[in-house]
């Protein structure tokens, strides 16, 4: 068709004008805890440590970009500790760390991460429930290794800095996320709360106790609040 380039340059404008007319900037905060854990290969499980969750703050400054009533695009510059934490049953190095046999060793990284997340919303303009899904880098900014012993009553035996370049810890990690959550609209914004589960794809570090490298994985929790910037 001759006029097939002018006609699709026309449509094509007409929806760029269409989603300018509606697209509406927010900006927040968000905070609340992330549960964070390590994941292996399915065929060690019968051999490695049972990995336990600890927890840790999760904070981030929040864009959304609204295109309609229904969806929107989500990106954060958030701060996220993560980490495992397991009994041993033998003395090992850890990090470089020396651990004692008996002791829980508790390690604790924290992330600078930036998440890019579809928003599909659903619901009223009073009350809204949505969900989230996208890919996340992140980088790891520092890390701790704390252990504990019980005797009569649990007891902080170290607390010790990581050198992630010395152990050859892989500080950049990609992975995704997935959420749902529910906005409240009030007169100063959308208050909202959401959970999210995140993996990571990234091999970050070779456990010797089981020699396997892990990659993060974890669940959140928070709430915040979203302002609109105005049209």
């Amino acid at each position: 068709m001759k006029n097939a380039p002018k006609l699709f340059a026309i449509v094509a404008l007409v929806a760029a004008f269409s989603t300018a007319s509606f697209a509406q900037l927010s900006l927040g905060l968000r905070g609340g805890l992330n549960f964070g854990n390590v994941y292996t290969t399915d065929g060690l499980d019968a051999v490695t440590p049972e990995f336990e969750y600890i927890n840790g703050p999760a904070v981030a400054g929040v864009l959304e970009y609204s295109f309609s009533d229904h969806f929107a695009l989500q990106t954060e510059l958030a701060i996220t500790r993560k980490g495992f934490k397991f009994g041993l049953d033998r003395d090992v190095n850890l990090f470089n760390i020396p651990i004692p046999v008996g002791a829980t060793a508790e390690s604790r990284f924290n992330y600078l991460e930036l998440p890019l997340l579809a928003k599909v919303k659903f619901g009223d303009d009073v009350v809204k429930g949505y969900l989230t899904a996208g890919p996340t880098v992140g980088y790891a900014t520092s890390g701790r290794l704390i252990t504990r012993a019980n005797a009569l009553f649990e007891f902080k035996v170290s607390d010790t800095d990581i050198n992630l370049e010395a152990i050859n810890y892989e500080r950049f990690e990609v992975g995704a996320a997935l959420g749902a959550g529910i906005g409240f609209n009030t007169a100063f914004g959308e208050l909202f709360a959401d959970a999210r589960y995140t993996r990571g794809f990234t091999e970050l570090y070779d456990i010797p106790v089981v020699d396997e490298r892990i990659r993060n994985q974890g669940f959140a929790v928070s709430v915040g609040l979203l302002v609109p910037m105005g049209r």
